[in-house]
């Protein structure tokens, strides 16, 4: 059964804002290192991390009335032929499925929040 749909849309500008700011201490924040290790910095860097940023906000608004999750609860990971998957840091009994994009300026993001049964 669906219990809720979130979509987020992150304009890559304001995360190259947070991380010139804050620096390192920004990724900490909110991306775990298994995360981190698979985003190559290069081209395309911001709007990968924009990306999954905006997927953890999408899950915690698919999810808040029923779990309330912090953006290092939430894992954004990528399967061997490249498509997001999300995992928990504690047991949460949620599958999610999971939708990104990005271009030149925006990253968006849809997730579904689905019980397991």
């Amino acid at each position: 059964m669906v219990m809720g749909v979130g979509v987020d849309m992150v304009k890559i500008e304001k995360i190259i804002s947070a991380i010139n700011k804050w620096g390192d201490s920004f990724i900490d924040r909110v991306f775990d290192e298994k995360e981190l290790k698979h985003i190559a910095k290069g081209k395309m860097y911001y709007q990968r991390i924009a990306a999954r940023f905006a997927a953890k906000e999408a899950v915690i608004k698919a999810v808040s009335k029923d779990y309330p999750l912090a953006l290092k609860d939430i894992f954004i990971l990528n399967k061997d032929n490249g498509a997001p998957y999300c995992e928990f840091r504690n047991n949460v009994n949620l599958d999610i499925f999971l939708s990104i994009t990005h271009i030149e300026d925006y990253a968006v993001a849809c997730a579904v929040a689905q019980k397991k049964t």
